[in-house]
């Protein structure tokens, strides 16, 4: 089974989405588990404190390297902490991606770090080697939405999940394109104005060659109009080939 041992303050935003769905149905076959350690219960400071004002000046307060480690090493052994996947989650961490994932897949046990305010005090961060991960160019109040993300992402990526395995082979970032675009019934659709709006005929033609060449296009249109950062990754993959 594969557990992801969350290292936060606020438990109780956990396991929430992942309870739903069809990963909510992999949560309670217990194909994955969600371990919440609650930070705030290794202070020994006045009202439990976990943070302080940083000594670079500036808004906001860092979370304490003394807790964070009270915390790691009173649940974890030396093997565990050096064997298990960490991760911090931080907008100054290197860009979650659906590689990365795929890289990751076979990992059974993560400890996942969220930090709040001004963020986490980096000495803890290198001294665990705590791999540090953005999951979009945002900045969030703390890494409990990021968590969430990861652990959807990668939990669907698993055996036994999804209806269809091959489903998370044609979706977007897959070869570094975006998705086609999908329609379903009715055919037309008729508008709030009225009007008929048409699927695209080749979909509905029946020809799989022609249908598979539309969606290759589509696919290619909507990489180059909304993620030309991509779109330059694959044409610089096609031309290595």
């Amino acid at each position: 089974m594969i557990t992801f041992h969350v290292l936060t303050l606020f438990p109780e935003s956990f396991p929430s989405i992942l309870n739903v769905g069809l990963i909510g149905k992999a949560f309670q076959k217990k194909l994955f588990e969600v371990n919440t350690i609650n930070i705030r219960d290794y202070s020994e400071l006045s009202a439990n404190s976990v943070d302080d004002k940083p000594f670079s000046g500036g808004a906001g307060m860092v979370l304490r390297p003394d807790i964070i480690s009270s915390a790691i090493e009173k649940n974890f052994s030396s093997s565990d902490i050096k064997n298990f996947k960490k991760i911090c989650f931080s907008a100054k961490g290197k860009s979650l991606t659906q590689n990365y994932l795929e890289e990751n897949k076979d990992q059974m046990n993560f400890i996942l770090l969220n930090g709040r305010y001004e963020g986490i005090d980096q000495r803890v961060i290198d001294y665990y080697e705590f791999e540090e991960l953005s999951v979009s160019d945002v900045v969030l109040n703390g890494g409990e939405v990021a968590s969430l993300l990861f652990m959807e992402s990668f939990i669907r990526l698993q055996p036994e999940v999804l209806g269809n395995q091959d489903t998370h082979l044609k979706e977007s970032f897959y070869d570094d394109l975006l998705e086609h675009d999908q329609f379903t019934r009715p055919n037309p659709w008729i508008g709030p104005d009225n009007q008929p709006y048409e699927v695209p005929a080749v979909l509905t033609n029946g020809h799989h060659g022609e249908i598979e060449a539309w969606k290759k296009q589509n696919s290619l249109k909507n990489t180059q109009k909304n993620r030309p950062d991509l779109m330059k990754n694959y044409l610089k993959k096609s031309k290595n080939e």
